[in-house]
């Protein structure tokens, strides 16, 4: 089908169920931000397969909404199709709905499938379309009946993620949450986000790309836990272990007749942002216990074990990609130059030789020239750009080992550069080390660090569309949250910082149709000191390779900032020294001579 098809399909049965207008988020009913490919729903139909937009459609429209991270894939994604393109000027806000509000007229019909958006978005848009007399009402999945080759739900087996990388046993875990019930005096707790599930229980699976989680729903009760989940995916010796742990397994779709059938007594704890409303509205609301959940939480901050992990994994993700980057530069001299495909399956082919390697974290960013200013942008096998020794490439990738996650991008210069160019760079940089070289108090907001990133982009007039910062899982989804370096009061903006956070640290700069600049690395929060005025911390930047040393203006660069980068590099070439070969040695070196 092609999408004028899939208008025509969906509008037959909007008129049906007496619909004015349909939207289709990016969700799940988990509220997954990377979804399984059977709810990609938005993606199917208007073509568009960035990670965060909304779609809405009426009988003489169709509009997708996304934030400025993907307003050039949209663009290019969207043309010579019937979709309009609808900017976000704030990246958190629904701006859909005032469109909506606008569009209709009082006693119009607007439907969503309530499986896939939380109570919290489902209030605010009943709130915002009852004050212009617009109804508003569940319709369920529309495409339903008219995506003909809609992918399955994954039967893919779950698997252990073993406690020597854990560190901590699933029982722990339980009985941490259930410390927390006993607070909130509830007697039973509904766990729906997938890497929540996947944290709690040790277990790790392969429902969704680049993320190792699996579709699943878990209810932990005083005594017991029931795990819902297509129970094909459990290997016999599993769900044994998992009984031991008095661990239950039912249905993925049993969650339905658990939830209608519980007493109306049991105090439920639950997170509004991520328990669908379908679910949600099914339990009695006397019963609620609406609260931030406790896993998010714990989640966030890396425990022993997995901090010594990561520190690991950082040595073996550099190594693959020291090797990715020679070969790189091997190819430009001898003039054989590769794609930038070509250059992301080589990073992915090198990190697959590291010891406990799973899959990329993310399908990796290659961007050579103006595809670097695309935030976003994902080379094609048969679509992209062949690199050659000339202008600035952008590469941010990824790994998924069974001992961490990873996250780094660097920007090189593949020959001379205008000073313009590398005085950008250098702000990029100096935002960078600003931010990695802080010491703060405890609890400090996202949202308070993120001015120090951009200060010297904004001395030039510049600035970027994006966050600063993302929280990073242990063998878990990239972007987890609840923190990160955000100028805006959303979940990571308002979130304390505390020891154990892994957080990307990742201010750009980008030339649309030129080049784009990004500088990341993962730093991890650790104690500093502690006195009267009470526990300050500071972050450890944990991932390891050189930065281009040819894209800084030297004369821009302060003291501090000279010295925070030889620092760094000489950590780098300590750390992975013992990895490599004679010749990788000295290409090291070279990239890391001190300024």
């Amino acid at each position: 089908m092609d999408i004028n098809s899939k208008l025509e399909a969906i509008r037959s049965k909007m008129k049906i169920n007496g619909i004015d207008a349909y939207i289709i988020g990016t969700a799940d009913p988990h509220q997954s931000e990377y979804p399984p490919s059977f709810w990609a729903g938005r993606q199917w139909i208007s073509g568009f397969d960035g990670s965060a937009g909304t779609v809405i459609i009426s009988q003489d429209h169709a509009g997708l909404w996304t934030d400025s991270r993907y307003f050039q894939q949209a663009e290019l994604q969207l043309a010579n199709t019937p979709f309009v393109l609808h900017k976000l000027q704030v990246q958190t806000q629904s701006e859909y709905i005032d469109w909506i509000c606008n569009e209709f007229k009082d006693g119009q019909t607007v439907g969503v499938d309530f499986w896939c958006f939380s109570l919290n978005q489902i209030h605010q848009f009943d709130k915002l379309l009852s004050t212009k007399g617009l109804k508003f009402k569940d319709c369920g999945d529309l495409l339903m009946d008219i995506w003909p080759d809609r992918p399955p739900l994954s039967k893919t087996l779950i698997y252990e993620h073993d406690i020597k990388y854990a560190g901590q046993t699933r029982k722990e875990k339980i009985d941490l949450v259930r410390e927390e019930m006993a607070r909130l005096n509830a007697n039973i707790s509904i766990v729906s986000a997938l890497d929540e599930i996947g944290y709690i229980l040790n277990l790790r699976g392969n429902d969704v790309h680049c993320n190792p989680v699996f579709v699943a729903y878990l209810v932990i009760q005083k005594e017991n836990s029931i795990l819902f989940i297509d129970e094909q995916k459990l290997e016999p010796w599993l769900k044994n272990q998992l009984s031991e742990d008095r661990i239950f397994t039912q249905d993925y779709k049993q969650i339905v007749d658990y939830i209608t059938k519980l007493d109306l007594k049991q105090k439920v704890l639950i997170d509004h942002s991520t328990l669908n409303a379908k679910l949600t509205l099914m339990l009695a609301k006397d019963s609620l216990i609406p609260s931030e959940s406790c896993i998010m939480r714990f989640k966030s901050i890396k425990n022993e074990i997995e901090i010594s992990h990561i520190r690991r994994v950082m040595q073996k993700d550099g190594v693959a990609l020291l090797k990715s980057f020679r070969w790189l530069e091997a190819k430009l001299s001898e003039q054989d130059y590769p794609t930038e495909y070509q250059f992301a399956m080589k990073i992915k082919e090198f990190r697959a030789e590291q010891e406990g390697y799973v899959n990329e974290s993310f399908d990796a960013i290659i961007g050579y020239k103006g595809n670097g200013s695309i935030i976003h942008y994902r080379p094609e096998k048969d679509n992209c750009e062949i690199i050659k020794p000339e202008g600035v490439l952008l590469c941010d990738s990824g790994g998924q080992y069974l001992d961490g996650t990873t996250d780094i991008t660097r920007t090189i210069a593949l020959g001379p550069i205008d000073e313009e160019i590398k005085i950008q760079n250098t702000a990029v940089l100096m935002g960078h080390i600003s931010l990695a070289r802080l010491i703060f108090p405890t609890d400090t907001k996202g949202i308070q660090f993120d001015i120090l990133a951009r200060q010297h982009l904004w001395q030039l007039g510049l600035n970027y569309n994006h966050g600063t910062g993302h929280g990073v899982g242990f063998f878990m989804n990239v972007h987890e949250p609840p923190q990160g370096f955000v100028s805006v009061w959303n979940q990571r903006g308002s979130a304390s910082f505390k020891a154990g956070m892994l957080t990307s640290n990742e201010p750009g700069y980008y030339q649309v149709g030129s080049y784009g600049i990004r500088i990341e690395n993962l730093v991890l929060t650790i104690p500093h000191s502690k006195n009267e005025y009470g526990e300050f911390l500071q972050f450890e930047s944990v991932s390891l390779f050189p930065i281009d040393v040819n894209m800084i203006h030297l004369p821009m660069l302060d003291k501090v900032s000279l010295q925070w980068l030889n620092t760094y590099h000489a950590k780098v070439l300590n750390d992975l020294s013992p990895w490599l070969n004679s010749d990788e040695r000295k290409w090291l070196e070279e990239k890391c001579k001190p300024l």
